[in-house]
């Protein structure tokens, strides 16, 4: 199977054209909707995600679906549907961060109360490789995967410390086999920078240095909405973006690059006035419509 491979400089060129980007883009699609998904919750010490702060802790494992007239976008997809069913998929895992198994939480199953299927997704973006955002990839290969190359090859052998919570059986159908000419077996484009996906500007990815070597912020621009930041786990918690907080030292492969995509994703708040939606902050996650609404 041919694979794109996309290679995009990471650079202050690439933020500047970003920036002006924004202002002369145009209207945004008018059929663009944008679903928040959760594929259950996890239950943690605070202080895995908050440098210095205690307790117990629920956080939300969230995904989304952003519809484009030019073919559906997946950013994230969720723990491991396994898991429901194989209380050994996550091994150890599973007692320490007691995560949602109930069936309803299947991301096919939730993707079907809309009306779509996973062969009906045309890109997967992945924020980074971690066992709650990559975990349902085998369910998507019909689709084209959107990812940096640092992260997928830290996935497959991460840097010493950092290895926690990366489950390669996730993403091991990713490689080639023996004797293929190219390293991905399915439809890719990997990148080592930005990237605005449909050249319209109303879907950005950001390569974000930060939680993982590889991590991804996506910008969506709505018609009505106006920009919504979806951060993954480049900022974990609202307080942590307003505070400067990092989380704790197994949780940020690179401290200064996590500060800097703070002072991204403010940047992009303040310009263009963005809603911005963290993949684990309980409260945002209350706050937001979630799956079948929808942001327009």
């Amino acid at each position: 199977m041919r694979v794109g491979c996309v290679k995009v400089l990471g650079s202050l060129a690439a933020g500047l054209f970003f920036m002006s980007a924004g202002a002369m883009a145009a209207e945004p699609p008018k059929e663009m909707k944008l679903y928040v998904f959760s594929s259950g919750a996890l239950n943690l010490d605070k202080s895995i995600i908050q440098n210095g702060a205690s307790g117990k802790v629920q956080i939300p494992v969230a995904f989304f679906l952003i519809r484009h007239p030019k073919g559906d976008v997946l950013f994230d997809c969720g723990n491991n549907d396994k898991i429901i069913t194989d209380p050994d998929y996550w091994g150890p895992f599973v007692k320490a961060l007691d995560p949602g198994r109930s069936p309803d939480i299947a991301i096919d199953t939730q993707l079907s109360k809309i009306n779509v299927k996973p062969s009906d997704i045309k890109y997967v973006v992945l924020g980074h490789f971690h066992v709650d955002h990559a975990g349902n990839i085998g369910k998507f290969l019909d689709s084209t995967f959107v990812f940096q190359r640092d992260e997928i090859k830290n996935a497959f052998w991460p840097a010493p410390g950092y290895a926690t919570f990366f489950i390669s059986d996730d993403f091991a159908m990713l490689r080639n086999g023996i004797g293929g000419g190219m390293p991905s077996k399915y439809k890719t484009i990997e990148l080592d920078g930005d990237l605005d996906l449909f050249g319209d500007n109303s879907v950005y990815i950001h390569r974000a240095v930060s939680h993982t070597p590889g991590s991804q912020i996506m910008v969506v621009r709505l018609p009505k909405s106006g920009t919504m930041v979806l951060t993954s786990d480049a900022i974990y918690l609202k307080e942590n973006l307003d505070k400067n907080l990092l989380p704790s030292i197994g949780s940020v492969y690179d401290p200064v690059g996590m500060l800097d995509a703070y002072a991204w994703v403010r940047r992009v708040r303040d310009v263009e006035g963005a809603d911005i939606i963290y993949a684990h902050d309980p409260d945002t996650y209350k706050a937001h419509k979630h799956s079948p609404e929808y942001y327009e």
